[in-house]
């Protein structure tokens, strides 16, 4: 159990792998045999880290694209539309997270595992954070900020869910109860807390992979008129290289979904934010050819997004939340060294996280 879970939900998995059907082996996730080795990846590189490719800020020592060395650059199919993106030109970053550093490792927990993934973050009512990771071999985890900033945590003593819960994402329901979604036994599970995230009771299934025609990540909900709209793309897996395909859903309860159409730009792990007003920015992890990371794109009724704009080189699994008026801070996955391995860092807002 713990092993099919961990392969479902740690940072490897979940946001940094390849997106495409044409990349070859060398890609965030597989394996390496020469330590230290730095190859290109898109607009980035990777690295060879304790027998495993990770994203890295180092310059490639070895020739390459996001293939075989000294392979040639084959332009990736799931570009907006299924256009080819072009491998020669990277996109440019839009002006919207400055990235502040790394909020979260192994020696946050405890760990000498070296895999802290997917956050997840709730801000509490007097302006702490408290953000959900995995963290291997335990699973779920959570820590709380020491002030508001949202940039130093603490672990939280007690375990918050006894289920090998993955990929958690957290919604606030009212006061002091909350949410948590997780991936877990192939489908989408809920839990619900009564004392601000601390203790969760496991709700059960939610999606399966039969309503969602694969096998589901987590979802990620917003509040549409008097019902809830949920944003979900298909599990991604160590060696597997497929098409990233991401489907919309509606639920009166949140705890019952009918799945809706697929969305026409490809990604993994979205994260969804609304203005209120109607309109939805939804942030996913991608490889546009020579970019590569977190992008997002905006709709006016949930469903059609336009604009896809690059928002993030080398990251993956976002999560934003909100610290006052126009202010957000977007938590993800990357690597925070070559010995910590992985972990979550921090970028704050200098634009509107919800792009015009």
């Amino acid at each position: 159990m713990l092993a099919r879970v961990f392969v479902a939900t740690g940072i490897l998995a979940c946001g940094l792998l390849p997106f495409s059907a044409s990349v070859a082996v060398n890609a965030p996730g597989e394996s390496c045999t020469k330590p230290g080795e730095v190859l290109p990846l898109g607009a980035g590189s990777i690295e060879c880290v304790n027998g495993v490719w990770a994203p890295s800020s180092k310059q490639a020592n070895g020739s390459g694209s996001t293939g075989q060395p000294g392979a040639p650059t084959t332009p990736p199919t799931n570009a907006p539309g299924g256009s080819p993106a072009a491998p020669d030109k990277a996109a440019a970053v839009a002006r919207i997270f400055k990235p502040v550093g790394v909020v979260e490792s192994q020696a946050t927990f405890g760990s000498s595992s070296k895999q802290v993934a997917d956050p997840s973050a709730l801000r509490l009512a007097d302006g702490r954070i408290r953000l959900y990771s995995w963290v291997a071999p335990t699973g779920l985890r959570s820590a709380t900020s020491t002030d508001a900033s949202g940039l130093r945590f603490v672990a939280d003593p007690s375990i918050p869910l006894s289920t090998m819960a993955g990929q958690p994402r957290i919604v606030r329901l009212d006061g002091s109860t909350v949410r948590l979604f997780f991936t877990s036994s192939g489908g989408v599970s809920s839990a619900i807390s009564h004392d601000n995230g601390l203790t969760f009771t496991d709700e059960g299934t939610v999606i399966t992979t039969a309503q969602a025609g694969f096998e589901p990540g987590v979802i990620t909900v917003i509040r549409q008129g008097g019902n809830y709209r949920a944003y979900f793309s298909n599990l991604e897996k160590p060696g597997v290289h497929a098409e990233r395909i991401m489907k919309t859903a509606t639920s009166p309860d949140m705890l019952h979904w009918t799945i809706g159409s697929q969305l026409r730009m490809s990604g993994s792990h979205p994260f969804a934010l609304t203005d209120g007003k109607g309109k939805v920015a939804l942030y996913y992890s991608t490889d546009r050819g020579s970019s590569y990371g977190i992008f997002a794109s905006t709709s006016s009724d949930g469903i059609n997004f336009k604009n896809e704009q690059f928002i993030l080189a080398g990251g993956g699994d976002a999560d934003i939340v909100s610290t006052g008026k126009n202010s957000w801070i977007m938590y993800y996955g990357g690597q925070v060294s070559a010995v910590d391995g992985f972990g979550i860092l921090a970028a704050k807002s200098i634009g509107n996280a919800i792009p015009k």
